[in-house]
């Protein structure tokens, strides 16, 4: 006997036990007590028929839609390029892109090289950090840069990005 079958008998032969009581000790109700007993039993019967259906069904390998979901999940392959490259060479095509994408990267590395080596706070002092930073990279990582007028125009190109690059890496 399987330890569904075995389950299956000891609810209905609970659920049978429950309803002979019920009936020798009440005087009325006897049809209701009837379909409740009736509908018991096939919901137990039901249930362990459900249950040695999936027992013997093959593994599920899980529908189109959660094989999707899984793959939507997983990290892209690396392509072996730098993420920040990436964001210079888009940064060239868009200056929106550059404003909202690579300043808040480069903002972070300048904040961090002028607070390490001469503990300057790129936002609270902004004349001491200007005269630290180069032109060109203060003018990208400055506090109060505002985004551009025409969000597709296009950006710098790679010799200034390059300059703005070396002029951080000089702090």
């Amino acid at each position: 006997m399987t330890r569904i079958t075995a389950r299956a008998v000891k609810v209905g032969l609970v659920v049978s036990v429950a309803a002979g009581i019920i009936a020798l000790t009440s005087s009325g109700g006897h049809v209701l007590l009837l379909d409740i007993y009736l509908l018991c039993m096939g919901g137990v019967l039901l249930l362990a028929l459900v249950r040695t259906t999936r027992a013997q069904a093959p593994p599920a390998r899980g529908s189109q839609f959660d094989r999707a979901l899984a793959a939507m999940r997983r990290r892209p392959p690396d392509s072996g390029e730098p993420a920040l490259a990436r964001e210079l060479e888009l940064s060239t095509y868009n200056a929106f892109h550059l404003h909202a994408r690579l300043r808040p990267v480069l903002r972070d590395i300048a904040a961090h090289r002028l607070r390490l080596r001469y503990g300057v706070e790129l936002d609270r002092e902004a004349a001491r950090a200007r005269e630290l930073v180069g032109a060109q990279a203060w003018e990208l990582v400055r506090p109060e840069r505002p985004p551009p007028e025409d969000r597709l125009a296009k950006g710098p190109d790679a010799e200034e990005l390059g300059a703005v690059v070396d002029q951080l890496e000089a702090i």
